[in-house]
């Protein structure tokens, strides 16, 4: 299928992602794994609890497992059961008490835990003036979950909390998604991999490119997207044939391609001849946003290839717009880590006709997060030093702006005194 070089219509957002998701697999191959091993992946069944917990009633004190019904009283003291030694032979039998501390097992026969603070000490006996009612100070069986209870749902993303939650409750399995394999392929003539600083500088005065764009769009999926493994990052000229052959090597063996560059009208724009050399689908071409407006989609064999812009920013633009909510859905994810994305009100009115990123800074004052946005020609895809003055991209929408509305940074850096800790050491 051929198709054509100029971008004629572009497509909104919305509308591309239900092309993709109308057309691409979505991960069915599951592993049985230990929860110490699976964080950041996402679950593909609920984790029932196979027990009440606790399974028997423990204490939330440190104190004296006694009868209830012996309180007030003068108790003889007849051992010690410390949190982790279940079985210690002890019965509390009438008249009598037994040392516990927090999250202890209580001996049989007591129901109440007096705490130590409100016990008198008095040659082997406690004397307890206030009176206590059964599971007083106690978590009784269950009180946390029940057996049969959904503790994590399905497409839930499991969290170090998660993992902390299910290991004290006993529960160390479950069956999770296998992470999505993404491959990502830089184009380009003008790109190269500095190895030294002088080389650097040396070819950038030559008016080569250093290669950062798929570094940047790795970077954030190690960083955010525990789902998903980069499997593969090379960089390729601009050769339609090795293109095609890495494209296809990497097809039989990861579920997602990202191309950046290459995805123009210019004669040595490779993109949009991808879908008759693979003999694939075309999904869209050209998305309704700035920077990052060249992204396009090719879907081979339920596998999407989505081509980026070669500019960093306006890649990882349409990364975070269009390509991570779609791997969220191939993953089956629900619930998904947060992004530092914050709320900044603009110091300044913007008018924006396509959704786009803007470089701001950042500033804090009387409680409240302002993003200035940089000058006009720092906004330009180009002006990738711009990246260095600013904190943060405002992921701005089409729509006019006046001064003190919000808008959603993605921010990296932030200001002196916003969300300062209330305690210093």
């Amino acid at each position: 299928m051929s198709v054509p070089r100029y971008v004629e219509k572009l497509t909104p957002v919305d509308e591309a992602l239900r092309l993709l998701k109308e057309r691409v697999k979505r991960i069915d191959d599951t592993l049985t794994l230990p929860v110490w091993e699976a964080q950041g992946l996402v679950l593909a069944r609920d984790i029932v609890m196979p027990h009440d917990h606790p399974p028997r009633p423990k204490s939330a004190y440190d104190g004296y497992a006694v009868r209830s019904s012996d309180t007030p009283g003068r108790l003889k003291v007849v051992g010690e059961a410390p949190i982790g030694e279940v079985d210690v032979g002890l019965r509390v039998s009438k008249g009598e008490a037994v040392y516990v501390t927090t999250g202890a097992y209580l001996p049989e026969g007591a129901d109440a835990v007096v705490p130590e603070e409100k016990a008198r000490v008095e040659d082997g006996y406690i004397v307890v003036d206030d009176s206590y009612e059964k599971w007083d100070n106690v978590d009784p069986p269950g009180a946390y979950v029940r057996k049969g209870d959904v503790v994590l749902s399905k497409g839930t993303l499991l969290t170090p909390f998660d993992v902390v939650a299910l290991l004290d409750v006993g529960v160390g399995e479950g069956e999770f998604y296998r992470p999505i394999r993404v491959g990502i392929i830089e184009t380009g003539n003008e790109l190269f991999k500095p190895s030294t600083p002088e080389e650097l500088r040396d070819k950038v005065l030559r008016g080569l490119v250093a290669a950062t764009t798929g570094d940047l769009v790795a970077w954030f999926v190690g960083e955010y997207l525990p789902w998903v493994q980069v499997v593969d990052l090379v960089t390729l000229p601009d050769q339609l044939e090795t293109l095609v052959w890495y494209i296809g090597r990497l097809l039989d063996h990861v579920d997602v391609v990202l191309v950046t560059g290459g995805s123009g009208p210019s004669e040595i724009d490779l993109f949009y001849r991808l879908p008759e050399a693979l003999g694939g689908e075309l999904v869209f071409r050209g998305l309704f946003v700035k920077g990052g407006r060249p992204t396009s989609a090719v879907v081979v064999n339920g596998k999407p290839i989505i081509g980026l812009s070669g500019y960093p920013i306006s890649a990882l633009h349409a990364f975070t717009r269009l390509v991570y909510p779609l791997l969220a859905y191939m993953a089956h994810a629900e619930t998904l880590p947060p992004i530092p994305f914050v709320w900044a009100r603009l110091t300044k009115p913007l008018s924006i006709k396509r959704p786009r990123p803007i470089k701001v800074k950042l500033s804090y004052s009387g409680g409240t997060l302002y993003a200035t946005p940089l000058e006009r020609k720092m906004q330009h895809s180009s002006a990738m030093i711009a990246l260095s003055m600013a904190d943060g991209l405002a992921l701005t929408m089409n729509k006019e702006y006046k001064e003190g509305d919000e808008v959603l940074v993605l921010a990296y850096r932030l200001p002196p005194g916003y969300h300062s800790p209330s305690i210093t050491f």
